[in-house]
């Protein structure tokens, strides 16, 4: 659920962040009249995934983004189908539409909707192989990140092509993933404090 993050200047170049706005500057102690930069909601970067069609779908393997991740932590990566169906694999072999887990994640959209039926026909496809059962997983070797590759890679869409799950982290998750960080330090940083001062 959205916290509702808001920004503001007042006085000086210096950001507040806050979740409502005070009649008082928390910087100047002066009331406030006008702003340098009018208050805005800072974009939430979850999503629920049954919202996000045909995207990539990311989350931590335990918890949520903004209770309990820190950024040593495993993350679960998952595919959606043009109808909100959710395809992700792990210890139990290929799961899908078990979307109670994926309410709060962060959601890559990587085609044009043009290729919805074709994103749809690849993973049909995969689910029919035998390579997606549980006895087949490994965490390091063959894992959710190995299926989501493999997807991207029948796909075959422009640049998605990655070497290993590090390319593809690098390439399509952290810059996603490193925009959520900055809110989850916001949110935190708010959590017992009514504002958060930043340059």
């Amino acid at each position: 659920m959205d916290p509702g993050i808001l920004c503001f200047r007042h006085c000086t170049i210096k950001s507040v962040f806050c979740k409502t706005i005070p009649e008082v500057c928390p910087l100047c102690q002066e009331l406030i009249v006008n702003f340098n930069i009018e208050p805005f909601r800072i974009p939430y970067p979850f999503r629920n995934a049954t919202g996000q069609p045909t995207s990539i779908v990311i989350k931590p393997s335990c918890g949520t983004f903004l209770d309990d991740y820190n950024i040593n932590d495993l993350l679960h990566i998952g595919v959606v189908n043009s109808n909100g169906k959710l395809y992700e694999f792990d210890k139990y072999g290929l799961i899908i539409n078990n979307v109670s887990q994926w309410t709060n994640c962060i959601a890559i959209q990587v085609v044009p909707t043009s290729w919805d039926y074709y994103w749809d026909e690849i993973l049909n496809a995969m689910t029919q192989d035998i390579k997606w059962k549980s006895i087949n997983y490994d965490k390091n070797t063959m894992n959710c990140f190995n299926f989501v590759r493999e997807f991207l890679h029948k796909l075959n869409y422009n640049n998605l092509q990655f070497e290993n799950g590090e390319d593809m982290c690098k390439k399509l998750i952290l810059p996603k993933l490193h925009e959520a960080i900055r809110y989850i330090t916001l949110y935190k940083n708010l959590k017992d404090n009514r504002y958060f001062i930043s340059d």
